[in-house]
């Protein structure tokens, strides 16, 4: 009996563990299923806001995809983003993710004052505000019924600025149902998401504002009372508005294309295209010419033509076309100007040429309003009263000796307002002849071309100056030393300036900080310099000051002691103060050179090693310096001959799509070195950069691909990647120098991809994204190159017109066990596909790398698990053997 009920109370015993264990089992089941939906709902989270970044989706939209990412990682927590309104005195919500509309009615127009919430008062301060418990901090006494009917307790806020000039642009807050602070994690999260919703604003911002300057100049052309065009550079039309197709009769899209000639009367067409060159030259003209309409009835034009300048470079002529059929018969018959004299824009002067120095009889007000003189000031007296110190005693004989022969003269001359201001004037004056051909008045035409001139000169100066500081730039510097080593006696001394600790100080504190930095380094350097010495900006943080006016060494050492005295203070940026120090080389025109410029070079040695002794030093140079100070100088030179003596290699790498089919290969730079042997282009490539070779070695780069390509695609790879330098971009040339290429070696369209990083854009965004252009329209594809490594790739996917990303190989390592790289090359082939552009994973190695990405659907892929670089001979033979 015992042993029976011993049997039945370990059954007993056995049934309630199992119950238990159920019970347990069941609760972390639902534990796990809640941890796993709140997961999913992160990742969908996640993927809709970097969709809504990617596309043109609403600003409300945008900034609530980003309110739910954060809710969903902070948990119990309500998102809000508010925005200053125009005026700049209250906030208004614009994303409200979780909490109903009633919230986001109540929100609106919140003060911007100290005291009013957490909002309010984090945009009034400027600050963040965090307040664990809202029910005790009387700032929210006007919210206590709002903040009471949600049940909310904590409230953190901060201010959101724009990313440039740091004007406020709204708060970004958080509301918590616990009385608590954010966690240190938490507050980075939210210091992150107003990092991320600033950019979002500011991208907006700035499309609106391009948009409504788009249709102010939109308006400006179409609606213009007057025939307005634009030629390109050969004379072909490229616009016409509707007084211009009124006056033609003829539309715009049957003028387009065609040039101008085909409406000018062939009498007119020499002096009108002397007219037209002249406006390529950055010559404003004002003329007339005789056309015809398109029912072949004459007309009287008067033209207007102004240079078009985008970016320094003359891209084309704008016109504005004037019938003055009517007015001119009637100008014929009275011969003197009466009413349309009265009308012009021209200052107008109309002297007696039968009468001692040729006394004015009438000023229009147009030459009232240039010159400030009046019609009683200029009446009976010379035009010689605009005449002053500075202006041009030649011209003033010419205008003399002109007026004399009775012949008609066109010049420029400086002359003087009557305050004393100068301008310059442009100045047509013409004899006028009575019915017996003598002539009986003089008429003076007269224009203000002041910013014209200003802006020619300005074009002058920065084509020599930097245009950060002003100071001379290289260009200057060396026909300076040029000059001086040519003219002076005397020793000449080159100072080589470089700035310590300045790249930290340019990335940590911004290029804003940077640039002010280098303008203050100027302006201290510039006090200490002679006025018979040469100070320039060599380029980034480096300064060459050329010496001819100090007679010894010694006084030379005491100037390099004077700039670096000039360090001693810091420099002061806002509220943050800097400390710098300079290294100085010194080379000297007692040492032999075989042309000037080396002086530089040797300065330039001695300053590295100033530099390596501690810097806040100078270091004269001399011939035994350390040889590893001139590594550089050297490799410079040994990388000019690579480049004479044909020492470069192309190696071709595989890039395969998802079944492992070779279609397309990139073409990249080897150097064999005949002593070295193959150097890492990770010595030579960034020099190369540095000292502007790379514009050869890449221009061989792309020949030497042009050349291969028909063996290529005998071999069935259609597609031949090359890099393209940022410095390429820079160059003039660089499009006609393709085109030739393309032409030369009969390369069809989309046989070359161009690999370029978002970099091209840093310089000259505008001029960049013009040459892309142009390479798309020769038959190129373009790949943005590195994709994700830079601070701006999203941003610059809305512009570069690429048909491929390639993902960094540092975010394809270890892709299978790296959940950040995982997650980021994720997110880049959705977007990818979302704005319909292939990807291009770079580095794979490992055959799990390969599978991960063939799983997410990579389109293509390259690296040492397929096949490393190899030259042409031994890819083909590796593709017969595939």
């Amino acid at each position: 009996m015992i042993e029976h009920w011993g049997f039945v109370s370990i059954i007993s015993g056995l049934m309630l563990v199992t119950a238990a264990a159920w019970v347990l089992a069941i609760i972390f089941w639902r534990r796990a299923r809640r941890q796993t939906k709140h997961l999913q709902a992160f990742i969908e989270a996640e993927y809709d806001t970097l969709s809504s970044l990617a596309q043109d989706r609403s600003l409300a939209e945008k900034l609530t995809d980003i309110c739910e990412l954060v809710e969903l990682q902070i948990k119990d927590c309500f998102a809000s983003v508010m925005m200053v309104n125009q005026e700049g005195t209250a906030l208004n919500a614009v994303a409200v993710n979780t909490l109903p509309p009633e919230f986001t009615k109540a929100l609106q127009n919140i003060p911007i004052i100290d005291g009013v919430g957490a909002c309010g008062t984090a945009a009034a301060l400027k600050q963040p505000v965090i307040v664990e418990d809202m029910h005790r901090d009387t700032r929210f006494e006007l919210f206590t019924t709002l903040v009471e009917h949600y049940k909310l307790r904590a409230a953190w806020s901060i201010p959101v600025f724009a990313p440039g000039d740091k004007h406020l642009l709204g708060t970004f807050a958080l509301y918590s149902s616990q009385a608590r602070a954010p966690t240190d994690a938490e507050l980075k999260l939210i210091e992150r998401s107003r990092d991320l919703i600033s950019l979002v604003i500011t991208q907006h911002n700035d499309r609106m504002e391009r948009e409504r300057s788009e249709q102010h100049a939109l308006s400006l052309f179409t609606h213009n009372p007057e025939a307005v065009f634009t030629l390109d550079r050969e004379g072909r039309f490229m616009s016409l508005n509707n007084a211009g197709e009124k006056l033609l009769e003829l539309t715009e899209q049957q003028v387009v294309g065609q040039h101008y000639e085909m409406v000018v009367l062939e009498e007119d067409k020499a002096r009108t295209k002397e007219h037209f060159e002249a406006t390529k030259r950055g010559e404003p003209q004002h003329y007339e010419i005789r056309i015809f309409n398109n029912h072949g009835q004459v007309r009287q034009i008067e033209i207007t033509n102004m240079p078009i300048i985008i970016h320094g470079q003359i891209t084309g002529v704008h016109g504005i076309a004037k019938d003055v059929t009517q007015q001119r018969d009637y100008e014929e018959r009275l011969q003197i100007l009466d009413r349309s004299v009265e009308a012009s824009t021209n200052g107008v002067v109309i002297s007696d040429a039968r009468k001692k120095g040729f006394p004015i009889i009438y000023v229009n007000p147009a030459f009232t309003l240039m010159s400030g003189y009046s019609a009683d000031d200029m009446v009976g007296r010379s035009c010689r009263i605009l005449q002053g110190p500075k202006s041009d005693p030649n011209t003033v004989k010419e205008i003399a000796s002109a007026l004399r022969a009775q012949t008609e003269i066109r010049c420029t001359i400086r002359n003087y307002r009557k305050d004393g201001t100068p301008f310059w004037n442009e100045l047509i004056i013409s004899p006028v002849r009575d019915s017996n051909g003598e002539v009986t008045h003089f008429v003076g035409l007269q224009n203000d071309i002041s910013e014209r001139v200003e802006r020619e000169e300005k074009l002058a100066f920065h084509a020599e100056h930097d245009v950060l500081t002003g100071l001379p730039n290289r260009t200057a510097l060396e026909r300076f030393l040029q000059q001086a080593a040519a003219m002076s006696e005397q020793r000449i001394y080159v100072l080589f300036i470089d700035l310590d600790g300045f790249k930290p100080v340019n990335d940590s504190l911004g290029h804003e900080c940077g640039d002010h930095i280098l303008v203050q380094t100027a302006q201290r350097l510039q006090k200490v310099t002679s006025e018979f010495d040469l100070l320039a900006r060599f380029g980034g943080d480096e300064f060459v000051a050329v010496v001819q006016s100090l007679p010894d060494d010694e006084s030379v050492m005491n100037y390099a002691r004077t700039i670096l005295a000039q360090f001693d203070r810091p420099f002061v940026y806002e509220d943050a103060e800097v400390s710098l120090s300079a290294a100085i080389g010194i080379a000297s025109s007692e040492l032999a050179v075989k042309t000037p410029n080396e002086m530089i070079q040797h300065a330039d040695v001695a300053m590295y090693e100033a530099k390596r002794r501690g810097s806040n030093t100078f270091q004269w140079f001399s011939p035994d310096l350390d040889l590893d100070t001139q590594q550089q100088i050297t490799l410079r030179a040994q990388l000019q001959e690579a480049i004479q003596t044909h020492q470069f290699e192309v190696f071709y790498q595989p890039i395969v799509s998802r079944n492992g089919a070779v279609v397309a290969v990139e073409a990249l730079l080897r150097w064999n070195h005949p002593e070295r042997g193959y150097v890492s282009p990770a010595d030579f490539i960034p020099l190369a950069e540095r000292t502007g070779q790379i514009v050869a070695m890449g221009h061989w780069v792309l020949e030497q691909a042009c050349k291969d390509a028909a063996r290529l695609r005998e071999a069935g790879i259609a597609q031949v990647s090359v890099n393209f330098s940022p410095m390429q971009f820079y160059r003039d040339d660089f499009i006609e120098s393709v085109a030739k290429l393309v032409a030369k070696y009969k390369i069809q369209p989309n046989q070359l991809m161009a690999e370029i990083t978002e970099n091209v854009l840093l310089r000259d965004s505008a001029s960049a994204l013009k040459m892309m252009a142009d390479l798309r329209d020769l038959g190129l594809e373009i790949a943005l190159d590195d994709f994700g490594t830079g601070f701006a790739s999203l941003s610059y996917l809305n512009v570069i017109p690429a048909q491929k990303l390639k993902i960094d190989r540092c975010f394809v390592q270890n892709i299978e066990s790296n959940t950040r790289n995982a997650a980021i090359t994720r997110g880049v082939l959705t977007m990818a596909a979302e704005l319909g552009i292939s990807a291009v994973a770079e580095g794979v190695e490992t055959e799990a790398e390969r599978d991960y990405l063939t799983r997410y659907a990579c389109d293509y892929m390259q690296g040492y698990l397929f096949c490393r670089p190899q030259p042409i001979n031994k890819l083909l033979a590796w593709l017969d053997h595939k």
